[in-house]
């Protein structure tokens, strides 16, 4: 049996899909490219933004053109609206899993019917990076006036302490050398459980491994208290100096509508509060233009707080309406012209251009430690641990899988370049 997935969207969607890749490998089937012929095309979905929509879709009809005879199994945020779109008639040749749960049962069935066997424990990937996600949560109720996702997504879930133990475990047997905790809202981790929280589980991790670093996927501002800033750099070299908290708006008119949770000035408050504690942390964001009712004092006043901030990256994207949601009614009435949308999002785009490349040149002269995750005619390609892209002359492949320390020679806005130092 032939078997193919395709992933779209965010790092939990990465995660369940090496999941489920691992098991299906270790049942015996032949895992192929999405363009060759499959007996199982695994699409798992994204319904972040109209884009992810449109391609979630395509990817769907490219399946089932390329093996009339396949089936497509559809995972992950869009499958609970594939009902609505127009090619749901496609019926049986599609089998639409809208949760994590009937995910599991029905490709659990799967092995059962096809190979007569039981869907193979463990249930954890085998890494062919030196960096891994390891989700650790899922669902989210905040319900951001412009999100789908805790629509789409179960309420909030959080794995047990022992369980992810397990999985990172077995992953650095692997040569994995960083691992990525994600989830739908990963600050929200351990509210239904009790067992503990975001930064107990990081503390109960670092105790109990070694040989690897951590990293936060994403935190959300609303969720980030001295508290946890404190541990968390308290634990030093094991977990990455970096921070992604979502900002989408530098306006606060427009995070009120967007029910953010927080204003401007209290973000501001948090990065001046996590940069006490680690001068040089990598900040990172995500910010959203073109907004229902966004003025052009608004989108100032975003443009105006990020170079303030300083942030180290911007992942910037244009508004896109999800149905049912309240921004989506907004749109109606008060969208921004599309040209006037991708005109902001090319003006902050530079901003955020220059801004990494300022970060950078901070570091040149100084030392990083780089995880090398492949290695071209003697350059080695890897992240920092504040998510600076590193190329490192003078390495070879015993370098691969491995944490190196380089110093920093040039700065450029995309990444920076070095050679290997001494411990």
């Amino acid at each position: 049996m032939r078997v193919s997935i395709k992933t779209l969207g965010c790092k939990v969607n990465q995660a369940e899909s090496d999941l489920l890749l691992a098991a299906f490998k270790k049942a015996g089937f032949t895992i192929v490219d999405f363009d060759e012929v499959a007996d199982y095309y695994i699409v798992n979905s994204c319904a972040v933004t109209e884009e992810a929509e449109r391609k979630t879709r395509q990817y769907v009809r490219r399946a089932i053109r390329r093996n009339p005879q396949g089936l497509v199994i559809l995972v992950g945020c869009y499958a609970k609206l594939w009902k609505d779109c127009r090619y749901a008639s496609l019926g049986e040749r599609v089998i639409v899993l809208p949760t994590v749960r009937e995910k599991e049962r029905a490709i659990g069935r799967l092995f059962a019917e096809q190979l007569g066997v039981p869907l193979p424990p463990p249930f954890f990937p085998y890494p062919s990076r030196s960096r891994a996600w390891v989700k650790v949560q899922e669902g989210c109720d905040h319900f951001c006036s412009f999100c789908l996702v805790p629509y789409l997504r179960e309420g909030v879930q959080s794995r047990e302490f022992e369980d992810i133990l397990r999985e990172i475990h077995h992953l650095t047997e692997q040569g994995v050398r960083e691992i990525v905790l994600c989830g739908t809202n990963l600050g929200y981790f351990g509210r239904d459980t009790g067992e503990g929280t975001l930064i107990d589980l990081l503390e109960f991790l670092v105790a109990r491994t070694e040989g690897v670093r951590f990293r936060l996927s994403s935190l959300e501002p609303y969720l980030l208290s001295k508290e946890f800033a404190i541990r968390y750099f308290a634990l030093g070299t094991r977990v990455c100096p970096h921070l992604h908290l979502p900002l989408q708006s530098g306006s606060d008119r427009i995070l009120r509508r967007m029910r953010r949770g927080y204003s401007a000035k209290m973000y501001a408050e948090l990065v001046a509060m996590v940069r006490s504690l680690y001068p040089q942390v990598a900040v990172t964001t995500d910010v959203i233009v073109g907004f229902p009712g966004e003025t052009a004092e608004d989108f100032e006043a975003t443009v105006q707080f990020c170079q303030n901030i300083g942030f180290s990256r911007m992942h910037v994207f244009a508004f896109s309406p999800r149905p049912g949601t309240p921004a989506s009614e907004w749109e109606k009435s008060e969208g921004i012209p599309k040209p006037e949308k991708q005109r902001r999002v090319r003006q902050l785009l530079t901003v955020g251009k220059a801004l990494s490349e300022e970060y950078h040149k901070s570091f040149v002269g100084k030392k990083l430690y780089v995880l090398v995750e492949f290695v071209e005619e003697n350059i080695g390609i890897g992240y920092s641990e504040n998510y600076i892209p590193v190329h490192v002359e003078g390495t070879n492949q015993d370098n691969v899988r491995k944490i190196v320390p380089v110093l920093v020679e040039r700065a450029w806005p995309t990444h920076v370049e070095g050679r290997l130092a001494l411990q």
